[in-house]
């Protein structure tokens, strides 16, 4: 029986580990194979690790060696945890080297890695002292002496038999030689005691090498008497994974079973199991093997249709199901109260109704042999128990078959499933376990998203997590439980991570039933302001944005459509509806009661503002011209903008003549090119050389009179576009 929990002492481990324990040199003999460390408890966390207790009874000194796969020793060097409860002293830990075995047995003092033969064998012994019982005559004979060497020699045969080797053991004894055939050595006796250890040792490398993807780990615990040890550690583990069964009707029950594999080389037999949920920050370091760089493997998608849809919880506090205003909900909300009947009809609390195992169950009470006898010995078969179908419904059968787990929070960030019976699963072999059944709270909703879905809504519910434990995320099967008592399969879900108390939007089939639509509305703008300041021309505009959403319901009863319509943020205003029923980081949600047979209508208008700057000197006259004409700005503001839109057609005339003028300095001078290159082939005498003489005068002429101009607009621009700018950097309206 466990006394203390590993939890509570990991720090023994380093207060054991003292120079004096360290210096300890006192042989162990190992527990035998009835004392072994059985698995005793295992909690498995959703961060694909998991946390592994052995305990068992130890006599004295004592040493246990467990095997365990390369990749797991890693995890098992950073977690080990060892406690003696008896008093004893925690010795080192040693564990196998990570050098391949052939380099291992190369370090001890007799090299077995080649797998030598008893003549090379005794040869690597030479020195050792040995006792020698080898045959001679009828009584065999005993020689105790120093190996000498093995030599090898070739014999001849009797009657012409030829020839053959043999190989010569020669030991010395009190000085004294002797030679005996190896043929006829019976046994030999290595009488040093390091000698033996070193070549046992070295076989037992070779015998752990046989599974050469294992380590072997040694504890060894120094103590008198017999008492008991536990050991802990983590090692890699597949992640334990949780699915549910929903069984909607007038008393909704919601049932959790978790996938558990043991993949480890042991049985766990009568174990206490642990489930962790949460996301606890695990890593793997290498304390033993080289590192190289992981690689994501990354998984081929594969759609369907639809897709499994999960919904965010609501980031407003959440009070009761909230519905449109005014209106009743389609569906009522379902509380569940478990009822026994007969003469006591009065409501049971959840907790009892999650115990019942025995009691009264429609008026038939367990006195009453002769009514219990008539029951049909046929119904349900929940958690190996059989339930008759006359004796109570299926969400009431549900709950008797409850397990019993003990939920916890385990720090701020997890919470546990401590199963209560210890259960036994065969190694490489996998179970499904029951942690969670009990009464739950729903709302039967169709949602429509028309990102997921166009033309249909999802048939799905609010799901309020009532069972006083944290529900960790996974696929839901839902049943639906008829008023003529039938229960049959309606579809899949997935549902994220749920807290006590917290409500969860689920979606599990296309409702037929209802077509709908969405489309774009008005979308309308209007200006707020008009500035001018350093520079900029600034219009804040006030922009209206609106959806808007139709949904016709062709069945015979009322339907309350959750619609989820995209969240923009905070900057945004929501004008119509006043206020969201819920609102998460992505959507909003709406519900809209439709009648049967009825097309209801919603549009979701929203308001956001919207700011564009203009430089009043590189913006282009349309922008600033617009404002004028429109009248957005005021008076003075107006002004201004006409002022600065003289000043710049100002401005860009002067930049026109200036380049008029340069361009017709440009072709001038092209012309003087031509003219000077012809008149190298002219007679200076000439009529032709005279006339480009003189027209290259009067091109200077004109050249001249372009600089001039050019100067003077140069300067006028100048001075109009440093006006300009001082005039902009200082107006502020």
């Amino acid at each position: 029986m466990r006394t203390r929990s590993l939890c509570l002492y990991s720090g023994l481990l380093l207060a054991t580990l003292a120079p004096a324990a360290l210096a300890q040199t006192a042989a162990t003999t190992a527990i035998p194979a009835s004392a072994a460390l059985p698995v005793t408890g295992v909690t498995l966390y959703t961060s694909g690790v998991g946390y592994f207790e052995r305990g068992g009874l130890v006599d004295g000194d004592a040493a246990q060696t467990l095997l365990f796969p390369v990749g797991q020793i890693n995890d098992v060097l950073k977690s080990l945890v060892l406690l003696d409860n008896g008093g004893g002293t925690i010795r080192p830990v040693t564990y196998g080297a990570l050098d391949p075995v052939t380099k291992q047995l190369q370090a001890f003092s007799v090299d077995v890695s080649d797998n030598p033969d008893q003549p090379t064998l005794l040869n690597r012994m030479r020195g050792a002292s040995v006792t020698v019982t080898y045959a001679a005559g009828a009584v065999p004979k005993t020689l105790t002496g120093t190996i000498v060497g093995v030599q090898t020699q070739t014999v001849t045969l009797p009657n012409g038999g030829g020839t053959m080797p043999q190989s010569l053991l020669t030991v010395l004894t009190d000085g004294s030689l002797h030679t005996i055939p190896l043929a006829a050595v019976t046994d030999t006796q290595i009488n040093d005691p390091e000698l033996r250890r070193e070549l046992g040792s070295a076989l037992a490398v070779v015998a752990q090498s046989r599974d050469a993807g294992k380590r072997p780990v040694t504890l060894s615990f120094a103590g008198k008497g017999r008492r008991s040890v536990l050991v802990g550690y983590l090692t890699e583990a597949p992640l334990w994974q949780s699915s549910y069964r929903l069984v909607l009707g007038k008393s909704p029950v919601l049932q959790g079973w978790a996938m558990v594999q043991n993949t480890s080389q042991d049985d766990w037999n009568n174990v206490h199991l642990t489930l962790v949920s949460g996301r606890p920050i695990s890593f793997l370091q290498d304390l033993y093997t080289p590192l190289y760089v992981p690689r994501p493997v990354v998984q081929a998608s594969v759609l369907g249709s639809p897709t499994p849809q999960t919904y965010q919880g609501n980031l407003q506090q959440e009070s009761s199901f909230v519905t449109s205003a005014g209106l009743l909900p389609s569906f009522p909300l379902q509380t569940t109260t478990i009822s026994t009947g007969g003469t006591n009809n009065g409501p049971r609390s959840e907790e009892q109704a999650r115990l019942n195992v025995t009691g009264e169950v429609n008026g038939i009470a367990d006195g009453d042999a002769n009514r219990r006898k008539r029951m049909p010995q046929s119904g349900y078969i929940i958690n190996g128990n059989q339930v008759s179908s006359n004796s109570m419904s299926y969400t009431q059968a549900l709950v008797q078959a409850a397990p019993k787990t003990n939920g916890a929070e385990l720090g701020t960030a997890l919470f546990t499933y401590k199963i209560a019976a210890p259960l036994s699963i065969g190694r490489q072999k996998s179970a499904m376990i029951p942690f969670v059944s009990s009464p739950v709270t729903t709302q039967m909703v169709s949602i429509f998203n028309a990102s997921v879905q166009n033309a249909h809504p999802l048939l799905g519910a609010r799901l309020k997590n009532t069972s006083g434990l944290h529900l960790m995320g996974g696929p839901l099967t839902v049943f639906d439980e008829g008023a003529a008592g039938g229960t049959g399969y309606v579809g899949d879900a997935l549902v994220d991570d749920t807290e006590p108390g917290q409500t969860r939007l689920i979606s599990y089939a296309v409702d037929l039933a209802l077509d709908a639509h969405s489309e774009n509305g008005k979308d309308t703008g209007s200006v707020i302001s008009v500035k001018l300041y350093k520079g900029n021309l600034v219009i804040k505009s006030h922009r209206e944005q609106s959806r808007l959403y139709t949904v016709k319901n062709n069945s015979d009863k009322p339907r309350t459509v959750v619609i989820e319509h995209p969240y923009h943020g905070t900057e945004w205003t929501l004008i119509t509806p006043l206020k969201a029923t819920e609102k998460t980081a992505e959507v909003q949600r709406f519900d809209l009661l439709v009648g049967p047979h009825k097309s209801e209508k919603l549009t979701v208008t929203e308001a956001y503002p919207d700011q564009t700057v203009y430089s009043l000197l590189d913006s282009d006259f349309d922008t600033l011209l617009l404002c004028v004409k429109k009248g957005e700005a005021d008076p003075q503001i107006a002004a201004a903008l006409q002022d600065i839109i003289a000043r710049r057609s100002r401005i860009s005339d002067l930049q026109a003549k200036i380049s008029s003028l340069e361009a017709e300095s440009q072709n001038i001078g092209t012309g003087q090119t031509r003219i000077r290159t012809n008149m190298h082939e002219l007679d200076r005498t000439s009529a032709l050389y005279r006339r480009y003489v003189g027209e290259l005068d009067a091109q200077e002429t004109r050249l001249a009179t372009i600089q001039a101009k050019r100067a003077a607009l140069q300067g006028e621009l100048a001075s109009a576009q440093n006006a300009l700018s001082d005039l902009v950097a200082g107006i502020n309206l």
